[in-house]
């Protein structure tokens, strides 16, 4: 067991690559466990108090959305194929730290360590994954050759992502009781800019596929939507008790969660359909 785990750690991947994806899982994973399981326990068994379960929930979709991004990292085997994911991942733990500090009074009503564990993951991912970044995109990386080209639709795709994501993020990021007004439930501040950074952080790893325009080296992203998609067109069904009343917003929320997991589904399917053609 540890002579392959050491092969495998030696193989691939660089080593601090492969190390910024595992800071993520020892970040994600406790958080979809129990977020997934026991959501409407977030009081004793998670870094704080989430209102309403409906919440919980959704970051539990975020964590999932997070994991899968890093399996399929993890299943690369160069860092032009991996980087997108690790723009993502470098991204979204600066902003989600920031966020943290300016938020900190939900986290200090839980035991001291519950923070401590928090931030030693997010700190230490905010040095680690932009250094990754940096020092890889320098030694192999920038503008690639395009073997395998996105194609229309895939770019229609991404580019609504960066659109939609994007001015929903910053919109969070900047009020979040603003944005959060036109929200299926009720979004507290917390949550509300925790979503905007991981919107924003899919509109910028959307932005980087359209940049890098290879769709080898993009598709996980759209792999990723399929699951993610459903599981947030979820939230409503599962957590009913915690909607506003039946209207826009939680129209707009199925009808976008759903377009986005079929068209990312219709684009995967149709580059199997030219790969197998």
């Amino acid at each position: 067991m540890l002579t392959r785990t050491l092969a495998w750690w030696r193989t691939g991947l660089a080593p601090d690559v492969k190390l910024a994806l595992l800071l993520l899982v020892g970040n994600g994973l406790p958080a979809l466990l129990i977020l997934h399981t026991i959501p409407d326990k977030t009081a004793d068994w998670f870094v704080w108090t989430v209102e309403p379960v409906a919440s919980a929930r959704l970051l539990g979709v975020m964590y999932a959305n997070a994991l899968l991004l890093v399996l399929y990292g993890f299943l690369q085997k160069t860092w032009a194929d991996v980087r997108v994911v690790v723009v993502l991942v470098a991204y979204f733990s600066v902003a989600a730290t920031i966020v943290t500090f300016v938020h900190l009074d939900p986290f200090l009503k839980h035991p001291w360590f519950h923070l401590a564990y928090w931030l030693t993951m997010y700190l230490a991912l905010v040095v680690l994954a932009p250094y990754v970044v940096v020092r890889h995109e320098r030694a192999e990386g920038g503008r690639l050759p395009v073997t395998s080209p996105m194609g229309g639709m895939a770019r229609l795709v991404a580019l609504a992502v960066v659109l939609v994501g994007g001015g929903l993020g910053v919109s969070l990021l900047v009020d979040p009781a603003l944005a959060g007004s036109g929200w299926p439930w009720k979004l507290t501040p917390l949550v509300g800019r925790l979503m905007g950074v991981w919107f924003s952080s899919l509109a910028v790893a959307h932005a980087w596929a359209l940049w890098d325009g290879d769709w080898r080296r993009g598709k996980g992203l759209f792999l990723q939507a399929v699951p993610t998609g459903l599981l947030l067109a979820a939230v409503p069904a599962l957590h009913a008790g915690d909607m506003a009343p039946a209207g826009t917003p939680l129209i707009a929320w199925e009808v976008i969660s759903l377009g986005w997991a079929a068209a990312a589904a219709l684009v995967v399917l149709r580059r199997r359909g030219r790969a197998t053609g």
